[in-house]
């Protein structure tokens, strides 16, 4: 389930994006010294197991903190080059750390316990790292390609879960784009659906009012059916009024529907939004179901 964020203050932001990219600096410059320091004096006595595990997690935990702050600091008002240099700097500086403290053998034990730490950091924390920032647009990518492979779910008079796809507008929607212009919703209003058949297909269809409070970027919008649709609905979700927001179906049921809706920002004030819906029901379903009960 997704959990509401709240805003970082901007004291703490600036106090954590200056140890994220001092963190990097300097990492990146005791990178460059140990690699320095090799080079120039070749011959140099190894370094003992105890010092170059002892140094790889120190490399290691300063890696982790430096992307620790810099997701705490909330920088969704930075560009994607400068994620990429904190997911880049941060990396090469504590394998060239890594490299230098292993450039002559310490042992074979000592070597692979030095190096599964870093790398399982690096695993850990860049995959948490873009995953955090680019999480919408990795779950997009994937409802695309799940959506191009499934095939249509059998009709059923059992209440099944569907599973989440990208709402974009069907052809009922697209012949009505005059009347959309005329569609307005009463402030005091929060749902208003009507239920008909239509071309052999019962259909629920109107407008719809979310609330977004002050700090909040994640809000759910559930429409009920009663009495509930023979069986799992196709539904449509058209933003018409707000602050544009992303919409996902979480949970399609005969009973009702769920829709996840998610802000690019969390809202400094109240947001509400004003979305068309739709859900069709071929009426042949209903009439089986009917006979069944």
């Amino acid at each position: 389930m997704d959990r509401h964020q709240s805003p970082v203050s901007p004291e703490l932001s600036s106090i954590f994006l200056s140890l994220a990219c001092g963190g990097t600096a300097l990492l990146a410059t005791v990178a460059l010294a140990a690699c320095g320091v090799r080079l120039i004096w070749p011959e140099a006595e190894p370094l003992p197991a105890a010092a170059s595990l002892s140094i790889a997690l120190l490399t290691a935990a300063w890696c982790a903190s430096i992307r620790a702050a810099w997701l705490a600091a909330s920088p969704q008002k930075f560009g994607n080059k400068l994620h990429a240099l904190i997911a880049a700097i941060p990396c090469c500086s504590v394998i060239l750390i890594a490299r230098s403290v292993t450039f002559y053998p310490v042992g074979e034990f000592a070597t692979f316990l030095l190096w599964f730490a870093t790398l399982a950091q690096e695993a850990i924390t860049l995959s948490l790292f873009i995953s955090t920032l680019g999480g919408d647009t990795i779950s997009q990518w994937l409802s695309r390609v799940t959506n191009s492979t499934e095939t249509q779910p059998a009709e059923s008079s059992e209440i099944q879960p569907i599973v989440p796809m990208p709402i974009s507008t069907n052809d009922f929607l697209s012949e009505e784009e005059d009347e959309e212009q005329e569609m307005r919703l009463a402030d005091h209003v929060t749902q208003q659906l009507t239920r008909a058949i239509e071309a052999n297909q019962e259909q629920i269809h109107g407008l719809v009012r979310a609330t977004f409070t002050p700090g909040q970027r994640h809000a759910y919008l559930h429409i009920g059916f009663c009495p509930p649709l023979p069986s799992v609905p196709q539904v449509e979700l058209h933003q018409l009024e707000g602050e544009e927001v992303q919409i996902k179906a979480g949970q399609v049921l005969t009973s009702g529907v769920r829709f996840d809706l998610k802000l690019r920002e969390a809202s400094i004030e109240t947001r509400l939004p004003v979305f068309e819906f739709l859900a069709t029901s071929p009426v042949d379903a209903a009439e089986q179901f009917r006979e069944a009960c």
